[in-house]
């Protein structure tokens, strides 16, 4: 479900509205976001129980309107909200992947696996 020509803001309550061009505003609760995945100068967001969203956002963009301490940077191209979080796997080399409920598998980058396995307490 594709949204184009669209602009995203957040609320105190942490609703993402997104706006479609010529059509009326969608309110999206961030907690039943499972995660974001960055696809150049857009983004693509993965939902719970609502189809994929592609937004004409970066990561960074959006990043800044996501509730604070709810959701994780585990690579370049990639956030994670932790409450979905599974579990995290170590791989050779120092490489890691990130087990979201959803069955999605994301690599987490060398130079964020200490912090991420300590914030989330080696879920």
């Amino acid at each position: 479900m594709p949204i184009s020509n669209s602009t995203v803001s957040v609320t105190t309550d942490s609703v993402l509205q997104l706006y479609s061009r010529g059509s009326r505003q969608h309110y999206f609760p961030t907690s039943e976001l499972i995660y974001l995945q960055g696809d150049g100068n857009y983004t693509w967001l993965h939902w719970v129980n609502r189809p994929s969203i592609i937004m004409p956002k970066t990561l960074k963009q959006l990043a800044e309107m996501l509730p604070p301490g709810k959701f994780i940077r585990v690579h370049r191209n990639s956030i994670v909200n932790c409450q979905y979080v599974e579990r995290l796997e170590r791989l050779k080399a120092g490489l890691g992947i990130i087990h979201l409920v959803n069955g999605s598998a994301l690599p987490v980058s060398r130079r964020r696996w200490e912090s991420i396995s300590e914030l989330l307490g080696n879920a």
